[in-house]
Formats: structure tokens, C-alpha cells, sequence
């Protein structure tokens, strides 16, 4: 049965919709922040303050209300994925947006030129971040921004920031859970590259957008593989054998692709195709490496192996693979220490005589590849509630460093956005209602640091006029300690991509209800 709402009551049902999803979220943001027990039935209850755990879970009996939040969950879910943090803010942000707007809406302004007047103080909000930022030049930072994303745990600070220490910048970092109470940090040899699943169907773990397979068989081929008849035989002998499989190639598509999807969605097999990274020479050189890696043979078109030949004894094995969108890791390859060793001397001879400097940086970055370490961190807890709520923070706590390493930091707990949104009030509009616009987002920015200080029960209103009142770039509130003081200084920092991922798509979300003006859902 098909239900239709517009106008006024419409509005409303937005408008609870977005509200009752923020009140729940923003429970749980910056160090007042509380804990949220989520409890399916016939599953272990699970305790965390991760904001995108929250939001997934929650849902309306009303099918309007519900919508208006789904559009709000996925604006947090989209920066989750993209900025690996900011879900909670996300979603505080967009229920400011909207609730503003909504008044303007009442006296008459036209949603469209609201929307054109949020569009463009979004921008400069987000260029006044650009410019507050700076690059993370310690492992101090690090500690600091993991510390800070895993909710003021210092413990989890540290280990991240070890991790990223001992595996470099670009280093693999992998998470899994501990057969103990402990939680602790492993270097081990492993094989990482940058590219990743080529369907969202084979992703094992929601929340982190992964595939993950242990104890697995590799194929690794140069081949675009198309139809359901090239792989038929190995799907075969890999259900005997019962072991996940991963497949990377240079393409899967068409009846190929859909019969691993339909493996992965039915359960029947645990499959996964990965798209292999890079083009032409540097292609096969990679595939090469893994192959030798995980001890396959590289199955090559000038080879002139067929797939339909390949048997058991030519698929690799690793302990486990995870693969993102963007990249796979690989750990506990199973190919033969000295193949390896030899792979790399030979590496070693070509570099040395190589006069061309692009040429010497892709031999140097093949050798790394095939000889550097991946950190695992191993996380432990005296209950499994207790385990996957800190699993849960070490996660977050990663992602916010790789978002800082990318596109630097800022002041952190909501101040940058604070004193980004002093430049708007130059800014000026082409009419009324736009310029309405921009002043929603002029009030709206403040909704993060308004929330951080109410969460710790205090006067938010006294924060913010203090805050605005500061004329260093780096001097803000730091929650935790009720203190204003310079926030650089004392590592209270956010990651400058996170904070602009989470306003762009908060006033996304917020501006696609707000030009909303009929619905029509199932019930």
C-alpha cells in the first residue's frame, strides 16, 4: 500500500525524522559523550559511541519519518567511506541546516535559492578550513588524532601511532580480534596494492566497506575474464576443497561477474574478484610479484595457459585479504621465502643499472612492496561486547589518521568551523534568500562545539561567543578539559578532510529535504 504526504504535514514528518536520528547520534559526540547500547534480537548486545553504528540501527515506525532519516543516515554513511570519520558531525550538522532553513521556509523564502545560498557558504566555509590546515609532522600528531577519534582513549592513541611509525605512511595496517584479553601490535610479511573490489555485492563487513577473507585461495591472471564457462572448473575444485577465493584480474564482467555475485550473496561460496591495479607493463609487473608473494603461478595471456586449465597447484594462498574499494591487503602469503629473496635481488640488479629516475621509482616501489612489513593489531577484551566496541574505536582511530595524512589537520573540536564561518560575513548574495542561505550556515557550523559542550554539561552559548571572540587561529575549547587554550599545541586536532567531507554532505542531505516537497513510500 502506497502512502502520499506534501506540504505542511510532510515538513513535520521530516523534520521528527531528523530530529529523533540526531538526538540519538549526537549522544555520543566528543569526550561528554555517552555510550549507546544496540541490542538486535537473538545477537549479543553491542556498547559503543561509534555515531554510524548508531545511525544504521536506527529506524521509525512512521515510513516519512523514516525516509527523512535514511537521507540523513546516508549522507553519514557517505562520509564515513569517503573521509573515514565524521558520521556524528555529519548528522548534527544536517539537522542544524535543516531546522534553520525551515523557518525561513515558513515566511515565505523560496527553497531553491536557500539551497543556492547554503551551496555557496559551504564553499567558503570549506576554503577557510583549507586554509587553517596543516600537515601532521609527528608521531605525536598521530597519537593525537587517534586518541581523539577513539574517544580520548590514549591507549588506542598509542598503538595506532606506533603502528603507523614501524609500517611508514603508506604502510598496511590491519585489524583483527585477539584470541586473548590483551590488545596488542604484530609485524608480519604481507603484499598491498591499490586497487579493490569490483562489486559492492562481495563486501563482507558494512561498517567498514571490506571484503575479508581468511585461509584463502588466490587466482592471478592477466585475463578479462567474461564468461561463467572460464571459471567454471576452478569454482569447482574450490567448493571440494571449501576455502574462500579470491580472483584477481585484469577486468570481470558480464555473466562471469554475475555468477561470483550470485556465489557471494547465496553463501554457497565464499568469492571475491578484485580488478588489478595499474595498466599495461606495470600491470603485469605487480601481478608478477603477487603471484610470487602468495606462491601462484601468474596465469598470463602470453603464457598461453587457458583459464580452464588452471588447476589447484596454481592457486596462491594467504592467512587473509582484505579489500577495500581502493586497495587489498594481503597477509600471511604462502609463496617461498627464497623465490621472494631471489625476486627482489633481481629487483635490486635492474635498479642499479636503470639510468631513467621514473623507471628506478617503480623498481624501488616493487621492491618495497615485496619486502616491507603490514602491522596487525590485534584486539582483545574480557567480553566480546567489550572486544568489538574497542575493535570499533581502533577503526575509526585509523581512518582519522589516513584523512589526516592526506589533507592535513585543524583545530579540532569544532573550533575550525567555528572560526571558518567568520569569513561569511563578507559574503554577499545575489538576492534575499540566498543570502538567508548563507546565514544558516553562518549559525549552523556552530552545531558540532555546541553539542561537545552540552554532552559535557555546560553552557554552550558562553563557549561559542568566546570562541568567536579569539583572534589566534589556533586558540579554541578543548571539552575534555574545560579549558580555552591553544588547541594545536595541546594536539586537540581533527582531520581538515573530515571536517569538510562532513559539511558538504550534511548540507547535502539537509538541501535534498529541504526542496522536498511531495513523498510517496511503501508501506
Amino acid at each position: 500500500m502506497k502512502k502520499y504526504s506534501n506540504g505542511n504535514g510532510l515538513n513535520e514528518k521530516v523534520l521528527s525524522g531528523v530530529n529523533k536520528l540526531a538526538d540519538n547520534v549526537a549522544s555520543t559526540l566528543g569526550p561528554g559523550g555517552r555510550n549507546v547500547i544496540l541490542h538486535q534480537k537473538g545477537k549479543t548486545p553491542i556498547i559503543t559511541k561509534d555515531g554510524v553504528s548508531v545511525a544504521k540501527f536506527v529506524e521509525f515506525d512512521d515510513p516519512f519519518e523514516n525516509a527523512a532519516a535514511q537521507i540523513i543516515k546516508q549522507a553519514s554513511e557517505k562520509t564515513n567511506s569517503v573521509a573515514g570519520d565524521g558520521t556524528t558531525t555529519a548528522t548534527v550538522l544536517s539537522r542544524a541546516i535543516l531546522n534553520d532553513a525551515q523557518k525561513y521556509l515558513q515566511a515565505g523564502s523560496s527553497p531553491t535559492e536557500l539551497k543556492r545560498g547554503i551551496d555557496l557558504a559551504v564553499e567558503h566555509v570549506v576554503d577557510a578550513v583549507d586554509a587553517q590546515a596543516r600537515p601532521i609532522s609527528s608521531e605525536e600528531d598521530v597519537a593525537n588524532i587517534a586518541t581523539i577519534s577513539a574517544n580520548g582513549d590514549s591507549s588506542v592513541g598509542s598503538l595506532v601511532a606506533k603502528a603507523v611509525d614501524l609500517v611508514g605512511k603508506d604502510g598496511a595496517i590491519t585489524i583483527q580480534e585477539a584470541r586473548s584479553h590483551e590488545t596488542s601490535l604484530d609485524i608480519v610479511e604481507g603484499f598491498r596494492f591499490d586497487s579493490g573490489i569490483c562489486a559492492t555485492a562481495f563486501i563482507t563487513d558494512e561498517r567498514r566497506g571490506i571484503n575479508k577473507q581468511e585461509d584463502a585461495l588466490i587466482l592471478v591472471t592477466d585475463a578479462r575474464i567474461e564468461t561463467v564457462e572460464e571459471i567454471f572448473p576452478i569454482l569447482e575444485f574450490v567448493a571440494r576443497e571449501n576455502k574462500p577465493l579470491t580472483i584477481v584480474a585484469e577486468d570481470i564482467e558480464g555473466q562471469a561477474l554475475a555468477a561470483l555475485i550470485m556465489n557471494a550473496m547465496r553463501g554457497t561460496m565464499k568469492v571475491s574478484g578484485i580488478k588489478a591495479p595499474r595498466y599495461g607493463e606495470e600491470r603485469r609487473n605487480i601481478l608478477k610479484d603477487l603471484a610470487t608473494s602468495v606462491g601462484a603461478v601468474y596465469i598470463s595471456r602470453e603464457s598461453g595457459m587457458q583459464l580452464q586449465e588452471v588447476k589447484l597447484e596454481h592457486l596462491g594462498r594467504a592467512k587473509t585479504i582484505e579489500s577495500h574499494k581502493h586497495n587489498t591487503t594481503i597477509v600471511g602469503g604462502q609463496g617461498s621465502l627464497e623465490e621472494i629473496e631471489n625476486r627482489i635481488d633481481t629487483l635490486k640488479a635492474e635498479l642499479a643499472q636503470t639510468e631513467n629516475m621514473h623507471e628506478a621509482e617503480k623498481i624501488q616501489e616493487r621492491i618495497t612492496r615485496l619486502s616491507s612489513g603490514i602491522a596487525i593489531i590485534n584486539v582483545g577484551g574480557a567480553t566480546e561486547v567489550e572486544m568489538i566496541e574497542k575493535k570499533h574505536r581502533i577503526e575509526d582511530a585509523l581512518e582519522a589518521v589516513k584523512s589526516a595524512q592526506t589533507e592535513g589537520v585543524v583545530p579540532g573540536g569544532g573550533t575550525a568551523l567555528v572560526r571558518a564561518s567568520k569569513g561569511l560575513n563578507k559574503v554577499k548574495a545575489p538576492n534575499e534568500d540566498q543570502q538567508l542561505g548563507v546565514e544558516i550556515i553562518k549559525k549552523a557550523v556552530e552545531a558540532p562545539l555546541r553539542q561537545m559542550v552540552q554532552n559535557s554539561g555546560e553552557s554552550a552559548d558562553v563557549v561559542i561567543d568566546r570562541v568567536r571572540s579569539f583572534t589566534s587561529t589556533t586558540k579554541g575549547y578543548n571539552v575534555a578539559r574545560r579549558k580555552y587554550e591553544d588547541l594545536i599545541a595541546t594536539g586537540v586536532l581533527d582531520p581538515a578532510k573530515v571536517t569538510k567531507t562532513a559539511l558538504r554532505n550534511a548540507a547535502s542531505a539537509a538541501s535534498t529535504l529541504l526542496t522536498t516537497g511531495y513523498a510517496i513510500v511503501e508501506d
